[in-house]
């Protein structure tokens, strides 16, 4: 895995080194000006698998930084991590709504930082397997226990907004005891999933379930970078602290955003996604607990009991908003 690594800090760049080297892996480039190595990248002298991207920086943030990176066509897709000292709720949401992927703090531990490498590995051979999935596009027909499980929280098809897994799982575990307590988290279930997986091929599923993402992103726009895949036809998405949602508001509006692809599964003759909102769930002030969090949430939704059922759901008009408010 090739690492480009920025920072202003020549001693801190030092140090990830010998921190990657004690994990077999070898920085590519470092870079102590973001302008120098944004430059450099672009003229492909700088190619890589990973960036990590110090926050705060002279001349040009790493958020800044990410952004620009994001906007070259063959870095669209690439893990970026941020690294910094700064611990600020704000700064830590600039950088995920830039693109970062994850988040880590200084000083680094060998630990933390190995187990987020880790997941990058998982997340390139993920991509890596989608990839060759769409070359064989042509003649590859779905094989059972290709490639993944239904209950494996697989990245649907590169869906904007969307994030892996285990990125979210990071997220919450960033926020730490200071800042978990208060955060909502909401699941939403694709309540077709199963049969979807049984009966289109790997590649459709992976679009069922990138459409149905798109669905939720249009309901609830402040899930952006804040909603993953959790298997299982599960949905997950988190809210900032004392973010107030109706879910039968969301529901409805899931319903109006889904209106638009009716007729296009019609014509597949295939259902379109159908998706239920479940609960919210708060993070407790004593002992919250993110993956005890995530799992509250995915309870409040029973697969065959959404929160509205769709046959009482009243007709949306095709001019009804698709997006909800939050309310702080």
């Amino acid at each position: 895995m090739r690492v480009v690594c920025v920072d202003d800090d020549p001693i801190f760049l030092a140090i990830v080194a010998e921190f990657l080297a004690a994990l077999n892996l070898q920085v590519v480039a470092a870079f102590d000006d973001p302008v120098v190595a944004l430059r450099a990248i672009e003229a492909g002298q700088a190619d890589a698998d990973l960036f990590l991207l110090d926050l705060e920086m002279p001349g040009m943030t790493g958020a800044q930084l990410c952004a620009a990176l994001r906007a070259l066509p063959e870095h669209q897709m690439t893990p970026i991590i941020m690294i910094s000292s700064v611990t600020e709720r704000a700064r830590v949401k600039e950088a995920l709504e830039a693109g970062a992927n994850d988040f880590l703090h200084k000083p680094l531990e060998n630990v933390e930082l190995g187990a987020r490498l880790s997941m990058v590995e998982r997340i390139l051979h993920e991509r890596s397997q989608s990839a060759a999935l769409r070359d064989e596009i042509g003649s590859l027909r779905a094989k059972p226990g290709f490639g993944f499980g239904f209950e494996d929280a697989v990245l649907p098809n590169a869906e904007e907004g969307l994030v892996d897994y285990l990125v979210l799982e990071n997220h919450l575990e960033e926020l730490g005891w200071s800042g978990l307590p208060g955060t909502v988290v909401i699941c939403f279930r694709l309540r077709n999933a199963l049969w979807a997986f049984g009966h289109l091929e790997r590649l459709d599923y992976y679009d069922f379930l990138a459409e149905a993402a798109e669905l939720i992103l249009d309901a609830l726009p402040a899930a952006q970078y804040r909603l993953a895949y959790a298997g299982s036809g599960d949905f997950i998405a988190v809210l900032d602290r004392g973010s107030h949602v109706d879910p039968v508001e969301l529901q409805l509006a899931v319903q109006a955003a889904r209106g638009s692809m009716w007729e296009a599964y019609r014509s597949l003759d295939i259902p379109a996604p159908e998706i239920a909102v479940g609960m919210p769930v708060q993070a407790p002030i004593l002992g919250a607990v993110p993956m005890r969090l995530m799992r509250a949430a995915r309870m409040q939704v029973v697969a065959g009991d959404p929160t509205m059922p769709s046959a009482l759901l009243p007709m949306v008009p095709g001019q009804a908003r698709r997006g909800v408010a939050l309310r702080h």
